[in-house]
């Protein structure tokens, strides 16, 4: 009977400790939940995306936001021609970025896009997250030809870290980007799929 006893609680000790391995293990990701690419209706040669991030961000992040470190996100888009021999070849083709900070006296949360100038303010983080990881028809810029003649894709990634200060806070932080969220990346292939 005693022996049952502790097989009972070392049993449910190991799944407390397995829930909150992943509870912990999931606590810190970007994931992607929409992406979608379509021709324009007015010219079929530019690429009109739409993404929706979904940001869960470490307790760090959090305190260094609410202590007034600013967050940087930016949501990359390339251009990946594909090599079979040798090393991909990638084009820069744009990038959003967005500043997310807190102000404590208003206890608002603001949002600047650093292309347009253009900010949002909101009364809580998760709104605020919500709103950096959603683009909704954002033109890109238009495709080179050998684009559309090629094994060719799409490569969208966001990446959110603290805003870099001109001088590290330790010695360790010039070294390391463990407080920097990198999403898993996704690609869309244009040939054949997309042809002006």
């Amino acid at each position: 009977m005693k022996k049952q006893w502790w097989l009972q609680c070392w049993t449910t000790l190991g799944l407390i400790l397995m829930l909150q391995a992943q509870v912990l293990a999931s606590s810190e990701e970007i994931t992607l939940q929409n992406f979608s690419l379509e021709a324009s209706e007015e010219n079929p040669k530019v690429l009109v995306a739409n993404i929706q991030f979904n940001y869960q961000i470490s307790d760090y992040m959090r305190e260094s936001l609410l202590n007034g470190i600013a967050l940087r996100n930016e949501i990359k888009f390339d251009l990946v021609w594909h090599s079979e021999w040798w090393f991909n070849k990638n084009q820069k083709i744009a990038e959003v970025v967005t500043e997310l900070k807190y102000h404590a006296l208003s206890r608002q949360y603001q949002v600047v896009r650093k292309d347009t100038e253009e900010n949002w303010n909101f009364s809580n983080l998760s709104a605020a997250l919500d709103y950096i990881g959603k683009i909704k028809n954002f033109e890109l810029p238009e495709l080179p030809e050998a684009a559309y003649q090629d094994n060719a894709s799409i490569y969208v990634e966001a990446v959110l870290e603290p805003k870099a200060s001109s001088m590290p806070l330790n010695l360790s932080a010039l070294f390391s980007s463990k407080n920097r969220l990198v999403s898993q990346g996704v690609m869309w292939p244009i040939t054949p799929s997309i042809s002006p």
